[in-house]
């Protein structure tokens, strides 16, 4: 799906083209994976990790992309709801591991109920059709991929168990992976402020590409180290609610676990975010 960005129309007045389609480098397939939760019935837990995998993402540095995920409960008409926008995919370390884990933790998902998950990749790319300001086209397309699953929340549900749930690959359907077929070619885009680094786009292939979901395993040193971050957050000195009573008090022995964690996360690829 194809959005024309609204950032990108104010600059057709200054463009006189985009240049000349050059052939880069890097090409291939982006798979985004949503690995937790999935179409199952959990347990009541304090805090509901949501867990995307990112396979190729080094091949994102031209789209500029982020992720996005909304909840809405069915059972009472979606009145009660959330929703989260992470933006920092453009600044991860995508050298650092492949696949590139991202996650967060949430608080709000305790009570009994039936749950939409709608989530979304979104990124940039250029049309590679596109010559001058005469053209009816856009130079750049936002771009989405809107993916919906079903989870259930109910006293005597599954515990919430990574490893054990991405070991699981029966309970995966399409709806769990999103992918993106980069062509390795690129184009100028002059004065595309912060929405493009060094000004250039990739051009991105149609149809969206067949991928087979939940082939990404969380494994208990990636699922430990997820959990450190969120007791770091919690067991922050600055944080005043939902701070564990068995927090440490040193603040020396504080910073060498912050190190540690840092260290832990930088080597298996994660980028946390955090309700």
């Amino acid at each position: 799906m194809h959005f024309r960005s609204r950032v990108t129309w104010s600059l057709l007045l200054s463009l006189i083209s985009l240049g000349i389609v050059a052939d880069a480098a890097d090409s291939g397939i982006i798979e985004v994976d949503l690995l937790f939760p999935r179409n199952e019935t959990y347990a009541p837990t304090e805090w509901m990790p949501f867990v995307f995998s990112i396979r190729n993402g080094e091949l994102s540095k031209h789209l500029n992309p982020f992720l996005r995920y909304r909840g809405w409960n069915t059972s009472d008409l979606g009145a009660h709801g959330f929703t989260f926008r992470n933006e920092k995919l453009k600044f991860a370390n995508w050298s650092s591991q492949n696949p590139y884990f991202v996650y967060n933790f949430r608080n709000d998902l305790q009570s009994e109920g039936t749950w939409w998950l709608d989530w979304e990749f979104y990124f940039l790319s250029c049309n590679e059709d596109f010559t001058s300001v005469l053209d009816p086209g856009a130079p750049v397309f936002l771009n989405n991929t809107f993916r919906r699953i079903t989870f259930t929340i109910k006293e005597g549900g599954q515990p919430v168990d990574l490893v054990a749930a991405t070991a699981n690959d029966k309970t995966c359907s399409e709806q769990n992976i999103a992918a993106i077929n980069v062509t390795g070619k690129t184009q100028d885009a002059p004065l595309s402020g912060d929405e493009l680094p060094d000004d250039i786009c990739a051009v991105v292939g149609s149809p969206e590409p067949s991928a087979i979901p939940c082939q990404v395993k969380v494994d208990s040193a990636v699922a430990a180290s997820m959990t450190a971050s969120l007791r770091d957050r919690l067991c922050d000195p600055l944080r005043t609610i939902d701070r564990p009573d068995d927090c440490p008090e040193d603040s020396a022995a504080m910073r060498l676990a912050v190190a540690g964690v840092a260290c832990l996360a930088a080597a298996v690829g994660m980028l946390g975010f955090f309700a």
